[in-house]
């Protein structure tokens, strides 16, 4: 698993390599709209096909990534590889969602080799995250 932090104005880091790749977006802070945007066609573009949302504002988020799906790829000529799967565990613990992606989140048309998580918080819980993680 690889943890990446993001903040209101921190980069976007390049993680193509990675696709296609599960992802669980740990919602710990508030962002702008603008910022939540950002984050989810970032996401999308660089191969989220799978994405676990847990914290606040769920239903937000699903509606930016879902969105950012359908503004990269136009649904008419939406491949089956191409659609995002996205749930959410508004109520969930987070180890909880790390065991969700480790045995259960499949996509019917994309094989996955990457788990990545993207934390959106001003505290860096890396050691935290992988270790919940690793016992999941």
């Amino acid at each position: 698993m690889e943890y990446f932090q993001l903040t209101e104005s921190n980069k976007l880091p390049g993680i193509r390599h990675l696709a296609p790749f599960k992802a669980v977006l740990a919602i710990e802070d508030n962002v702008s709209h603008t910022r939540q945007y950002e984050v989810s066609n970032w996401l999308v573009e660089m191969g989220g096909k799978y994405v676990m949302i847990c914290g606040d504002n769920c239903q937000g988020w699903e509606e930016t990534i879902r969105q950012a799906n359908l503004t990269q790829v136009n649904i008419e000529d939406m491949k089956p590889e191409e659609f995002v799967m996205i749930t959410m565990h508004a109520h969930d613990r987070l180890r909880n969602v790390f065991w969700h992606a480790k045995k259960h989140a499949r996509h019917p048309q994309v094989k996955f080799d990457n788990i990545i998580t993207i934390h959106i918080g001003n505290q860096n819980r890396s050691v935290e995250y992988l270790s919940m993680f690793s016992k999941a």
